[in-house]
């Protein structure tokens, strides 16, 4: 069952965009430099969106420090990024863990930005399916959880996603922003390709939650819609976390249809089934013995401290009339594999019958959340 909820958590999520950034509190900003002159630094490399049985050879992947090309003018090494994007969505990524000892707090909400210096040789000639430069798209960010790849089994063949959600290519995600693109503005010449060094500053579009252990990830990489080979180098890494006065309100997690595009539907699931809406309030295909329906709602920013239980959540539906009802939270708990998502488990009370849809949203020790619509039979 955690295989078949991880590939539906993995199908069903979207996310809102429109964070309002709260006043910078009286703690002192964290700033890192990260010089990979002076070697991986604690960053680990890895790759997504293809299939794994190409790991053969076939899209010549590889991650590893290496010496920096002459060109450049500047000795030591870089950390060298090499993959051909047979996928048309290849990931070449980055990740490196902060905690406790790197000044972290828990639960505590800190703004990423990040200042990248990379050496590209990526010029202005034509591409397949995308430009060589203007197609591969710088990506930052963070999570609360560490950055892995997942086996997506919904293709015919099976493609290693991220357990975050960078989204694809030029669209932006809550764990990975895009800060540019590996574009030199050089002209296309075949016969050389030189690189150059270019700079990227930006600011990561959504604040990110440190775990209740005091940990967060930083995340970098390039996402690409160019159907070509692509190599680079990442020769520096600054990044300044400024922490909230607040923390960030929590989320609902919603659908996307084939567009991609948010619906304003709640990601929710009968507990029991692990079906979609329309829910029915009573049914006999679970193990409650009141018969009622318990559905699982997806949500982040959500984490608790360490000495506090669900009694600091809580859920409601609004009816088409505006009337509340109060949802009894029963279970809360992290989703396997995708541990930023909290699960909650809800029971729907019987003066919802026939209700039609109701908007669904969540307090986190009183601060609300967005609403999210369920349908209910």
């Amino acid at each position: 069952m955690k295989v078949f909820l991880n590939v539906i958590v993995a199908s069903l999520i979207s996310f809102t965009l429109s964070v309002s950034a709260s006043a910078q509190g009286t703690v002192s900003p964290i700033t890192f430099s990260f010089d990979f002159r002076n070697g991986p630094l604690g960053w680990q490399a890895g790759f997504a969106d293809y299939p794994p049985s190409t790991d053969d050879g076939a899209y010549g992947l590889r991650a590893e420090l290496r010496d920096l090309p002459p060109e450049l003018g500047v000795s030591g090494t870089g950390f060298y990024f090499q993959g051909w994007n047979g996928s048309d969505d290849l990931f070449m990524f980055m990740k490196r863990r902060l905690g406790p000892s790197d000044g972290i707090v828990a639960g505590q909400a800190y703004w990423l930005d990040f200042t990248i210096v990379l050496a590209s040789n990526a010029q202005t000639c034509g591409g397949i399916g995308g430009l060589p430069g203007e197609s591969v798209l710088v990506k930052v960010g963070g999570s609360p959880a560490e950055p892995r790849t997942l086996f997506d089994t919904l293709k015919p063949s099976p493609h290693l996603r991220m357990n975050i959600d960078k989204s694809n290519q030029s669209q932006s995600g809550i764990a990975a922003s895009v800060a540019g693109n590996i574009q030199t503005g050089q002209p296309c010449n075949p016969n050389s390709a030189p690189y150059f060094s270019i700079q990227h500053t930006h600011r990561h579009i959504v604040p990110v939650l440190a775990n209740s252990s005091g940990e967060l990830w930083l995340l970098l990489g390039t996402d690409s819609g160019f159907e070509g080979f692509t190599s680079l180098y990442y020769q520096r890494v600054d990044v300044r976390l400024t922490p909230l006065s607040a923390p960030p309100p929590p989320k609902l997690l919603t659908t996307r249809n084939w567009e991609g595009n948010d619906t304003g539907r709640a990601a929710a699931l009968d507990s029991v089934t692990l079906t979609g809406e329309p829910f029915s309030i009573l049914t006999t295909r679970n193990f409650s013995s009141d018969q009622h329906t318990r559905l699982i709602l997806l949500a982040y920013d959500m984490e608790l401290r360490s000495e506090e239980d669900s009694s600091v959540i809580e859920v409601q539906a609004e009816d088409s009339q505006q009337k509340v009802y109060p949802l009894a939270v029963e279970a809360v708990r992290h989703v396997p594999n995708f541990e930023w998502i909290t699960q909650l488990v809800v029971r729907l009370p019987i003066e919802l019958r026939n209700a039609g849809d109701v908007s669904i949203s969540v307090k986190l020790r009183g601060m609300p959340s967005n609403k999210a619509l369920v349908r209910l039979n």
